[in-house]
């Protein structure tokens, strides 16, 4: 028993934290721009909470804060539903086969998860036809900025995953 409530625990601090960068994504920094471009967090904060959960459980984060990051009117936000699920799938399985859960593979696996999902919404969007390929050169600055919130959300996420073990 003490182990479920432990286990129910540490999924809705997840749940909290996820929250919390929604809200500071959107609150915080919605209408501020560094370098003519917004931060993305929420890929981040994906990346540091999969990294520590698993690849199933990781998956199923994804999916279900994909699906919540969509409603809440994300931009582009359908392509999340896809994304979020595929890099929390790899990234906990990397971390259980390949890495150990150290400050490195926090960077490598957010990294990953913000190349994956900003490149292939900016592919999506060259498709559609809404962006130039001249862009390319924002979202790598974007890439370059929101990986500074790598080394404040690793450190949560294993606190929170200590909460729960």
């Amino acid at each position: 028993m003490r182990q479920t409530y432990k286990n129910i625990l540490m999924w809705a601090l997840y749940a909290v934290w996820f929250l919390f960068v929604i809200v500071l994504q959107t609150v915080v920094f919605g209408q501020m721009r560094l370098f003519g471009v917004k931060l993305s967090l929420v890929p981040v904060c994906i990346a540091c909470i999969t990294m520590h959960t698993g690849s199933e459980n990781g998956a199923l984060f994804g999916l279900i804060s994909g699906t919540f990051w969509m409603l809440a009117g994300a931009d582009g936000g359908v392509l999340y539903i896809l994304l979020f699920p595929v890099c929390g799938a790899v990234v906990g399985y990397l971390c259980d086969r390949y890495l150990n859960r150290t400050l490195l593979s926090a960077f490598l696996m957010s990294l990953l998860t913000l190349c994956v999902t900003q490149l292939a919404l900016f592919a999506f969007r060259v498709f559609l036809g809404t962006t130039p390929w001249s862009g390319v050169v924002s979202v790598l600055v974007q890439i370059g900025l929101s990986m500074l919130a790598w080394p404040v959300f690793y450190p949560v996420s294993r606190v929170i995953r200590k909460a729960g073990a």
